[in-house]
């Protein structure tokens, strides 16, 4: 969902260079004609820069000569590539207000060379030009240039540093100030900015308590804009809590005050995010039909962010609602709507090097003049040389291949034929690969979720059949490693389907126990694939290892379809009892055995429900939840399956190290046993230390 007040990405020069060259190899040759396209509007930055460089010149007031120098700085840095030029013509402006004992000009001048830094990536020189700046205003008491210091340090700490303790001073300094003046706006504006910094550091609470006070004050100044804006982020806030009544009850408002100022692009987001917040409430029907709203609106006024969001809303509410074959239609043009923005902003990058490029043109040309004439003319034979060369190749080419050209033309156009289609066939594959990527769980998530642990993922295809998933409430966190019925795009289908039903059995559904989850999980997908015992269709299914963790109680619940649970404890951390289910391999290395049938129909099982077993767990203890993939991996030296004896022997092996030592550790045993053979079976691996 959009919020207010979130910095936008910058790309920095080195990046640009790399993508521009990855374009190249992709043969993406069209881009060079960008720079013609772009070449009727370099001129306009260029002639107001020139034009602002004539007058500093001729300019002999110090206090004009300033505001020049920051005005050229600010062209500069307009360009967007050109920051180390802005920072040295705010460096001319600095020494003109230390000459003259220009307190506020001084004062300005390290602010805006603090910020060009910043945009450069620099932060260390960024700091020491904005604490600079905060010392000089501190003790010349000026209390309207004090906020602003004090708005720049805590925009810096929370945007680029992310240390939001020091964000957060900085901001309750400059609530103070701007409370003190009597400064209605900037006092409302720091409200919404300090909202932010404790959204940022998951205070959601206070984050809303700014929130509202700030629209109170932007309603009271008439200020709809700033007012509309807050609400959606009170909005936010609310549907991050799960209060969906109240997130709609803001949003609504949010959308009542953009349709007052007629502004489309608001509009459009408000009814996306109402539409995400009804998808996430369980009502997918409501949240399918704003969400379509904000679509038609967001293509109406080609608002691309906007319709990216819907496309994304739209795939979930589908997904909810089981209509699959829509889901996958929208996530597919969410995947090519992608594709367009990207294409878009190389160009955009493309014109600012060009931009650049034609400013240090313009301060070189009369040094590079003829030597640019030169490298014409070389370039000019070097081209024409080029082309005869290559004239004559085809020539001889032409001449020895003409005799074949009969009998290969049946064969090029049959090799075309199987080639096209091998392409259609690739691309869909590409596609399905995309899909599956966006809905496995985010490291960000698993890594607040989790704490310390590593995935060892390795499709045997381009899309896979096993998947993780994990979510995570106040107090537990339910983890889930699965293998579905087959590889490649069969097995990919099945992973999106699990995927889907473990989010409305947990999320929606709000079950937390581990064998009524996997009993859900089986009734749901027996009525999802029409599964009756049909001899067709018996043999769709997937086996899992779900774990659920309470941090709280400290106490971990397994129940798993033919995959088993492994747990290794430090000596001296306790024992772990032998029971029927639970085996000690070794002192340490322990594990907990699965129900001995699959999520899916299985003859002469279905009456028989998963069972849960649940475990003390200290810190220091590591959980494994696997695939059969790694096990059943051939290779050695007979050729035969690594066995999930070796398997265990192997995790047992590494368990005390760190969590990324024993991934490449395992990682590397697998591959030195396949050696020269093919990938099996799709393999995941999933350990987690608990803390």
């Amino acid at each position: 969902m959009k919020r207010w007040g979130i910095p936008p990405f910058l790309c920095t020069e080195e990046d640009f260079l790399v993508l521009l060259l990855n374009m190249i190899k992709a043969k993406v040759f069209v881009s060079f004609l960008m720079f013609l396209v772009y070449q009727a509007i370099i001129g306009a930055p260029l002639s107001h820069l020139d034009s602002l460089i004539i007058q500093c010149q001729n300019e002999k007031e110090d206090s004009s000569k300033m505001k020049l120098f920051n005005e050229i700085a600010a062209c500069y840095n307009g360009m967007g590539y050109a920051n180390a030029k802005a920072v040295d013509a705010a460096q001319e402006a600095l020494s003109i207000a230390i000459k003259n004992n220009y307190k506020g000009g001084q004062i300005w001048a390290y602010l805006n060379t603090g910020y060009y830094f910043q945009l450069m990536g620099d932060l260390k020189q960024a700091l020491d030009n904005f604490l600079k700046a905060q010392d000089i205003a501190e003790k010349n008491r000026g209390k309207d240039i004090l906020a602003e210091v004090y708005d720049r340090l805590s925009q810096f700490y929370n945007g680029a540093m992310r240390n939001y303790k020091k964000a957060l001073e900085y901001s309750q300094k400059e609530l103070s100030i701007r409370k003190e003046s009597g400064n209605e706006n900037g006092y409302a504006v720091a409200l919404v900015n300090t909202g932010n910094i404790y959204y940022g550091m998951d205070s959601s609470r206070q984050a809303l308590k700014y929130y509202i006070e700030a629209a109170n004050h932007f309603s009271t100044l008439h200020q709809k804009s700033n007012l509309a804006d807050v609400e959606n982020n009170t909005g936010s806030v609310y549907a991050d809590l799960k209060e969906y009544d109240k997130a709609i009850l803001y949003y609504q408002k949010a959308l009542s005050t953009y349709q007052e100022m007629n502004n489309k692009y608001g509009i459009a987001m408000c009814y996306g995010n109402i539409g995400n917040v009804y998808n996430m409430n369980g009502e997918a029907e409501k949240g399918v039909t704003y969400s379509e709203q904000s679509l038609q609106l967001a293509r109406e006024i080609n608002s691309k962010d906007n319709v990216e969001s819907a496309y994304t809303f739209l795939a979930e509410g589908y997904s909810k609602l089981g209509d699959y074959k829509k889901a996958f239609e929208y996530q597919s043009d969410l995947a090519n709507l992608k594709d367009t923005i990207f294409n878009e902003t190389s160009a955009k990058q493309i014109n600012d090097m060009q931009v650049k490029y034609d400013t240090d043109k313009k301060e070189k040309e009369n040094q590079i003049l003829s030597l640019s004439i030169n490298k014409q003319r070389i370039i000019s034979y070097a081209v024409l040389a080029g082309l005869v060369l290559v004239m004559a190749l085809a020539f001889f080419i032409y001449r020895g291949y003409r005799d074949k050209h009969k009998a290969n033309t049946v064969l090029a156009e049959k090799n075309k034929i199987i080639e096209e289609k091998n392409k259609d066939i690739t691309d869909s594959i590409n596609y399905a690969q995309r899909i599956q990527k966006a809905i496995l769980t985010t490291d960000e998530y698993l890594k607040e979720a989790l704490g310390e642990y590593f995935i060892l993922y390795k499709p045997r295809d381009v899309v896979s059949g096993d998947f993780y998933w994990c979510y995570a409430n106040h107090t537990k966190v339910i983890i889930a490693v699965a293998d579905c019925t087959g590889h490649g795009v069969p097995g990919a289908f099945m992973s999106m389907i699990g995927n889907s039903l473990l989010n409305e059995i947990v999320i929606e559904n709000k079950i937390a126990d581990a064998a009524d989850i996997l009993n859900a999980l089986r009734a749901n997908l027996l009525k999802t694939l029409q599964q009756k015992g049909q001899n067709s269709v018996t043999r769709d299914g997937m086996d899992i290892v779900l774990c659920v963790w309470d941090k709280t109680k400290k106490e971990l619940q397994y129940a798993g379809a033919n995959n088993p649970l492994y747990v290794f404890r430090k000596n001296g951390n306790g024992e772990i009892a032998e029971t029927k289910k639970i085996k000690k391999h070794t002192e340490a290395f322990h594990e907990i055995g699965a129900d001995k049938q699959p999520i899916g129909y299985m003859e002469d099982k279905m009456d028989k429900t998963f069972n849960a077993h649940t475990i003390a767990v200290t810190a220091g203890d590591v959980i494994y939840l696997t695939t059969d993939g790694y096990g059943d991996q051939f290779g050695g030296e007979s050729n035969k399956k690594f066995t999930k004896k070796r398997f265990r022997e192997t995790l047992g092996s590494v368990a005390e190290m760190e969590l990324a030592q024993q991934k490449e550790a395992i990682s590397k045993a697998i591959e030195s046993w396949m050696d020269t053979n093919t990938q099996t079976d799709d393999i995941c691996v999933m350990g987690i230390r608990i803390s």
